[in-house]
């Protein structure tokens, strides 16, 4: 049961019935809608030479960004100097931001806010005299004094990793300026027949691909099928911060990919169902 917002979990779906040979079953728990009041990111756009920095924190930032862009009237394939040089959280990000037409300034392996914060940490210190090799270390260098836009999510300060790196740039002496671009909102379908499919069909397992879609889903099945489902099957998250809403809720999340994609959700998940957890899993589903 995957449970990323329409239109978003091609990749995956592919992966695990073509690739892996699973038996996939959509339940989209999240969608992304634009934003309904849009004066704030609109003054932003307009005053874009005014930043020295773009910073995406995710692909759906960087495409309701590039679309709003549009729609005032620019192009981000023409933006000419003086410009914001553009940065992204990790390679996915940028590679939805340069489809966009966005040019990619920087770019660290860091893939999460919380493995970014890291980096820029790490990055602060080396600048107080510690040598800290990674590729952070020019861009923290240089953002003293400087101004960095940041389109967001509407939700996005409910994830403490994205707070945590905007935390780390304004230690390091920059002046942070976090607009919403989207919304995140709950899909209708969760109250409709889609749910109650899910709940007549048994899966093994549950992907989300994101905190808030774990928090719609959790709220839309209540409290009490909230438990059933997590003991007659496994719940994977792609990536630490989903991971770590899942279990906050009081819920086992035996399923965490490394790194915030594809690849190596599938590698985490091939690792569990063929080791020995899977006989743990089946022998609870069969208790269920």
């Amino acid at each position: 049961m995957i449970t990323r917002a329409p239109g978003q979990g091609e990749d995956l779906r592919e992966e695990l019935s073509r690739g892996a040979g699973a038996h996939v079953i959509e339940l989209p728990c999240v969608e992304f809608r634009e934003l309904e009041e849009t004066a704030e990111l609109d003054r932003a756009i307009r005053a874009l030479r005014d930043f020295a920095w773009l910073l995406f924190t995710s692909q759906n930032a960087a495409r309701f960004f590039a679309r709003r862009v549009r729609v005032l009237g620019f192009d981000p394939a023409q933006l000419h100097e003086p410009r914001p040089r553009v940065a992204a959280i990790g390679p996915a990000t940028a590679e939805a931001a340069m489809a966009e037409g966005f040019f990619m300034d920087f770019v660290p392996d860091a893939g999460t806010g919380r493995s970014f914060a890291g980096n820029l940490k790490a990055c602060v210190r080396s600048v107080a005299g510690m040598e800290v090799k990674n590729s952070s270390v020019a861009f923290v260098r240089e953002v003293a004094g400087m101004k960095i836009l940041v389109p967001r999510s509407d939700l996005a300060l409910r994830d403490r990793g994205a707070a945590d790196w905007t935390d780390v740039l304004r230690e390091a002496g920059a002046e942070v300026i976090a607009v919403a671009c989207y919304r995140t909102c709950m899909p209708e379908s969760l109250a409709g027949p889609q749910l109650d499919q899910m709940r007549r069909e048994r899966a093994d397992c549950f992907v989300f691909a994101s905190p808030s879609a774990f928090e719609n889903f959790a709220k839309s099945v209540g409290p009490e099928d909230l438990r059933r489902f997590a003991s007659a099957s496994v719940f994977a998250a792609i990536g630490p911060t989903t991971a770590a809403a899942i279990r906050s809720a009081g819920v086992r999340c035996a399923i965490e990919s490394a790194e915030p994609n594809t690849k190596s959700l599938i590698e985490a998940m091939a690792a569990y169902f063929q080791g020995p957890s899977r006989l743990v899993a089946n022998e609870g589903a069969k208790l269920a």
